[in-house]
Formats: C-alpha cells, structure tokens, sequence
C-alpha cells in the first residue's frame, strides 16, 4: 500500500514538472564567439574575433565586361546589400574579390571585414544580443553601424544608412564638413580654399573604398577559374579550412578566356557548331574540354586537394545575359552545364545557381 502511495506521489509530481516547468531559451555559443567586445573583438580595423575563426563568405564579382545597372542592382540585391547581413551570422567574415584586367595572382581581399552583430535582444536568448555583463548596448549598436557605413561605402548601395540619394561624392562632402565643423567648434579656423582642398582630398579617399570599378579597363582575358583557385589555396586571402562554414559566391557570366581554358562563344570551346544531325550546340561536355592535352593537363595540375575543399559551399549568380558581345543567351545553360562539371572534377558537389531575371531592356551590341 505505501507503495502504491509513494508511486502516485512520484507520478503526480512528474506530471506538475512536466507541466509547468518551460524548456530553457538560453542558446550554445559557438567555440571562439566573442562573448564580450571590445575585449574580444579587433574593433578598430575588422570586428573579427580575436582568437578563433567562426565562418567566411567570400563574393568574386567578374567585371572583365562592363556591367549594366540591373546587373550591378541584381549582385548588389542577392548578395552584396542587406542580403548580406540578413544571410550572415554575426562575427562571420565577408570579403571582397575582383575578376579585372589583373592576373589572378595579384588580386587581393576587398573589404575583409566581419559582420558586426546588431545588438538587438538577449544575449543568452541570441548571438545578435547585448551582453549586458560586460557590453553595452550603444556601444554595440555604434560598432554595427559602423560596419554598415563600410558595406556602403564598398557596395555604394547607400540606402543601408538611410542616404538612397546620396553618391559617393555628396556623401564624402558631407562626411568632410562633419569633421571640419568639429574642429571649426574646437576653435580651429580654415580658409575656403583649405575647406575645398580637405573636401576634395576626403572624395578621392573615399572613392578608393569603392568595390565597383569607376573606369572599366578592358581585359586580355577573363580569369575566373584562376580566381577561385587562387582564394581556395593560397592563405593571403584567409579562407581555408579553419573555417568550420566557408561560402563561396561567384557573380559572372562564367566566360573564361584564358591560354589554357578558353570558353569564348567566338573562338574558343563554346562557341556555335553545328552537328551532323543539324542540331546547333554551343559548348561541348566536360570530356570534350579535357581532349584538348593542355586544358587536361593544366586543370590536372592545379586540381584542390580534399583539405581546400572542406566546409565549402558554391553559390553561382550567373550573369546570362548578353552584355559583352562575346555571350549568347542561347549558350547558357550548356555553359552551366559545363561549369557543374568542372565543379564535380573539382571535388565541389554543394553548388547553388541563381539566374538574372531578364532585364526590360535590350543589349547594345
């Protein structure tokens, strides 16, 4: 009988447990979170943690042909605007890369910076959250607007700081009578032409911010399979491995005009041929690319080991429309076809493709 008793009492207080007792909202911080900034964060240059590495996105943009607005509109929509700190977790690294006139070996990280969280809620509740036991809030939140005025400064999307009218020129006067004011309130004097001449210097520096080209350069080739090798292997551009998640975002028209990869639609693999049967094809598959001996050799010789490759993921906005003269629409999806394979002979599996919505507006060539 007391049995029976001590085993309702066991139930019956089960029950109330299980009834009243709410799961916990505290959340697991990653390994190498900063949990307190300034202390543990670089807040002057970058907001990356100081010990420990979370996740990079790095974003290729290929400018090698000049782009048209809805182009740079569409790249800055789908990953370079606030897409990028929605899609983002905090204290992620986001950097910058160039296809150009440049050879892959000389392009470097463009806007290495971290994504600064936002400050907003609880720490314990979420990683965007005050730490109120050793940060404070204002201080969080200047930190994060500071990393968005970077990203528009870089992008020029400025309506991430509320400045949709702004260019690059009127918003570095303003930037520069701010800072002449404080001094002029300090009891400093200028002349008008000392206040020209710090306004037009405050232009010309924050114009080499700009990630866009001001001038596009014709190149002697297109470089994109360089550049994606180039960021994958070499350290400089700090996105190895040690990156527990690592995206890769490439925005191109995937072109590639090199000595050893030629996919140009007027004299290299993908340009129109007509079969036997009278079907029109533009490029070939993957096995046809690899009968030419220095393609095959060349893509051998610089293929990623498993280690370059670990925590990767591939997302492509490819650029399909016919802009440079040297593309066709038609060729599109056999030139997708063509790079996936390129990316499975790379050991790259995880790959993602956003296509440019057709534009109401016709090419000029």
């Amino acid at each position: 009988m007391h049995f029976r008793k001590y085993l309702f009492y066991f139930f019956y207080v089960f029950f109330l447990i299980c009834l009243f007792t709410k799961p916990s909202l505290s959340l697991t911080i990653p390994k190498g979170y900063p949990e307190c900034a300034p202390k543990d964060i670089d807040e002057k240059k970058t907001f990356c943690p100081l010990e420990g590495r979370l996740g990079h996105k790095l974003i290729i943009v290929d400018f090698t042909t000049k782009l048209q607005k809805f182009q740079t509109d569409s790249i800055i929509d789908s990953a370079l605007g606030i897409s990028l700190i929605e899609d983002t977790k905090p204290y992620h690294k986001v950097s910058f890369v160039r296809i150009d006139h440049k050879s892959a070996s000389e392009q470097k990280a463009f806007f290495a910076t971290c994504r600064m969280k936002t400050g907003i809620g609880k720490f314990k509740e979420t990683l965007e959250g005050t730490n109120r036991v050793c940060e404070g809030k204002k201080r969080i939140q200047k930190y994060f607007n500071e990393f968005k005025i970077k990203l528009a400064l870089a992008t020029g999307d400025f309506a991430l700081i509320g400045e949709e009218n702004e260019t690059y020129d009127t918003l570095a006067e303003k930037l520069a009578l701010q800072v002449i004011n404080i001094h002029i309130s300090n009891g400093v004097e200028f002349t008008e032409q000392e206040i020209k001449d710090y306004i037009d210097e405050y232009k010309k520096e924050v114009n080499k911010l700009r990630f866009f080209p001001i001038r596009h350069v014709d190149p002697k080739g297109s470089y994109i399979y360089e550049t994606m090798i180039e960021v994958l292997r070499t350290s400089s551009f700090d996105f190895t491995n040690k990156y527990p998640e690592r995206e890769l975002i490439i925005a191109s028209d995937l072109v590639q005009i090199s000595d050893k990869i030629n996919l140009s639609h007027k004299t290299g693999y993908c340009k129109l041929k007509i079969l036997i049967t009278e079907e029109k094809r533009y490029c070939g598959t993957f096995d046809g690319l690899l009968k030419n001996k220095t393609t095959r050799d060349y893509l051998e010789a610089t293929k990623l080991n498993k280690e370059q490759l670990e925590n990767l993921k591939v997302k492509v906005l490819f650029l399909n429309h016919n802009y440079s003269c040297e593309t066709s629409p038609k060729a599109a999806k056999s030139l997708q076809l063509l790079w996936d394979e390129l990316f499975s002979y790379q050991g790259i599996d995880n790959v993602e493709w956003e296509w440019q919505l057709d534009p109401n507006v016709k090419p000029t060539c």
